[in-house]
């Protein structure tokens, strides 16, 4: 079941990365003889748009065939209009790299559509405070970003109420508030609370609610897995220029 799986997204991938250089053909002018999903023998054929879309026997891959495009026969050019070989050079440049470009937009697609999706965990800031709490004693204030609990770096929500749930005696909290650390003591307060089932129980509180959406978690996801992009691409023409210049050296040694 694995590999029908795993030949479901191949498909997939490579049907998105035949679609872009079959749409930048169509879009310059160029007439699509054949788009193949798989090499070697038809298995299923339509024709669509004056072009024909067919099944492969080896799902290894795909092509699309252009007008004036015969990898088998070079020397067979076309001089027709709506032929590849009579368009620019910048423009059959474009139409080859709209394979690889597809494959990239449909990432950004499905990296956007996990983020949108996906659990959103609540940010340690503080969105209330209830009055003659153990927090307002304390000096907790609307706003203010918990960093660290104990000396514990908190990141989400549930790390500081979790915290606060297990904590014996008084905690030390390291918060930001306008680009200030402060260190504040603050000891929770037993208190009577229902759970899930209704059930009455003692938990241990000091009275802040968090702030139900912070405008800037999205973005600064985007922009942290973005920079991380960035630098991966950065580092893989980097290690290509270091493998480039290491084997020139190899060959002009003697």
């Amino acid at each position: 079941m694995s590999w029908l799986v795993a030949l479901a997204v191949l498909s997939a991938l490579i049907f998105f990365h035949e679609l872009g250089h079959y749409s930048a053909a169509r879009f310059f002018g160029v007439y699509v003889e054949v788009f193949s999903i798989g090499f070697g023998k038809k298995l299923l054929s339509f024709q669509w748009l004056g072009t024909q879309w067919q099944i492969s026997a080896i799902p290894l891959g795909g092509y699309v065939k252009m007008k004036g495009q015969d990898d088998s026969d070079p020397t067979a050019i076309s001089s027709d209009n709506d032929s590849y070989t009579t368009k620019k050079p910048w423009q059959r440049i474009i139409i080859l790299l709209a394979g690889p470009l597809a494959n990239f937009a449909l990432a950004w697609v499905f990296f956007y559509a996990i983020a949108l999706g996906g659990p959103q965990a609540l940010s340690p800031i503080i969105g209330s405070v209830a009055k003659e709490s153990p927090a307002a004693n304390a000096g907790l204030q609307k706003g203010d970003i918990v960093r660290s609990i104990n000396g514990e770096r908190i990141t989400e929500w549930n790390e500081l109420s979790d915290a606060v749930k297990s904590s014996i005696g008084t905690l030390t909290l390291q918060i930001e508030r306008q680009n200030m650390v402060h260190l504040l003591s603050i000891t929770p307060k037993i208190t009577e609370t229902q759970n899930i089932f209704k059930e009455t129980v003692q938990q241990r509180m000091v009275g802040i609610a968090p702030r139900r959406c912070h405008p800037y978690a999205r973005p600064q996801f985007y922009r942290n897995h973005r920079l991380r992009i960035q630098a991966n691409v950065r580092n893989l023409f980097s290690h290509f220029s270091k493998c480039s210049e290491t084997s020139y050296r190899h060959r002009t040694r003697f």
